[in-house]
């Protein structure tokens, strides 16, 4: 890590709220509000949680932000893990109480849940135990590679329990940092307020746009990830987001977007992801849902590389059309919507009673 970095952006951080109204202890209270929220949920009431608790729950993440209606994000969740509530609270509660070690427990829980991403493990966990764990969301590990801890971006892509654990650490090391330099440093979500603040700075932004990223690696993780954001967008605009749909015979496809036009029927846009595989199976599970006519478009999904090859190799066909979409703009597009949507439910334009 660059400790001087580090020094120069706390102290930019804490310049900003020289002459202004600021005040900490309001961020202080809502760390505490949510601390107290969360901890509330014992290993028991956890365990046999009610559906209107586990909306609570999962709705009051800021994970979750972007999602105004709060109770079609949980029922997705359910209907992920096979809508069976009292099985997914059971798992939950030992992920956050479990005697074995968190990085055993990260691990078998990502492989056994659907739908929670280190930003909503990190979450929960920072709750429970501020002073150990740290929120690791996507903001927060863009934030540690300015701060040229090395070896983000693979984390970014594949986040095992191990991983996270090392990204804790680092977030402890920033928090004595911060002690150092006059900062209230209460636990770890301390440091969250500060690397968030590390993102958004326009010093950082020109920074990023003239440094390269050369040769990023792909994983069998990042699909996942991918789809989830797809089906986040999706839903955000508007649309019905799905993953994983039979949209013709022989095409299972990633995730699809789609809309009912009055009594006329139904639009549909359908998403592959390519993170590794063949991509000649990629284009003929495409064409193969391009049979269905309510698909208007067909969006392959990957890198930069992938998608020159996988522009090749469609060029090549005959009546196929086929729209092209980077990892980074789908990250871009899910971020921007993520604070846009976080921004405007704070102006609480639905009563709770229609969400």
């Amino acid at each position: 890590m660059n400790i001087e970095k580090l020094n120069k952006y706390i102290e930019l951080y804490k310049k900003q709220f020289i002459g202004t109204a600021y005040n900490e202890s309001e961020d202080i209270n809502e760390r505490k509000r949510r601390i107290d929220f969360y901890q509330s949920f014992t290993k028991e009431k956890l365990t046999n949680i009610s559906y209107e608790d586990f909306t609570s729950f999962i709705g009051t993440l800021w994970a979750s932000s972007m999602y105004g209606n709060k109770k079609y994000l949980v029922d997705r969740i359910i209907a992920a893990n096979k809508n069976d509530l009292k099985l997914l609270a059971k798992k939950i509660s030992h992920f956050i109480y479990g005697k074995e070690p968190l990085d055993e427990r990260w691990d078998s829980f990502r492989k056994e849940v659907s739908m929670f991403g280190s930003s909503y493990l990190s979450e929960m966990l920072s709750y429970y135990y501020p002073e150990e764990y740290a929120i690791a969301n996507s903001q927060v590990v863009k934030a540690l590679d300015i701060l040229e801890v090395p070896n983000m971006t693979r984390i970014r892509e594949q986040m095992t329990g191990k991983k996270y654990l090392m990204i804790c650490e680092h977030v402890k090391a920033i928090a004595e940092v911060m002690k150092e330099n006059g900062l209230t440093v209460e636990n770890l979500l301390s440091v969250d307020y500060l690397l968030w603040d590390i993102v958004k700075s326009k010093e950082v932004l020109t920074e990023e746009a003239a440094r390269k990223e050369l040769d990023k690696p792909t994983s069998k993780s990042i699909h996942s990830e991918i789809i989830d954001m797809i089906v986040d967008i999706g839903t955000c605009l508007g649309f019905e987001a799905e993953k994983e749909i039979k949209v013709a015979t022989g095409a299972v496809v990633d995730a699809i977007w789609k809309v009912r036009i009055g009594n006329m029927g139904m639009i549909m846009y359908v998403f592959e992801v390519q993170s590794h595989g063949s991509i000649d199976s990629l284009i003929l599970n495409l064409q193969k849902a391009s049979n269905n006519k309510a698909v208007q478009r067909l969006i392959a999904v990957s890198d930069s590389k992938q998608l020159i090859k996988i522009k090749e190799e469609a060029d090549s066909l005959k009546n196929f059309d086929l729209v092209l979409w980077d990892f980074d703009d789908v990250r871009s597009v899910h971020e921007s919507l993520s604070s846009a949507f976080e921004s405007i439910n704070k102006l609480g334009l639905v009563p709770p009673d229609f969400k």
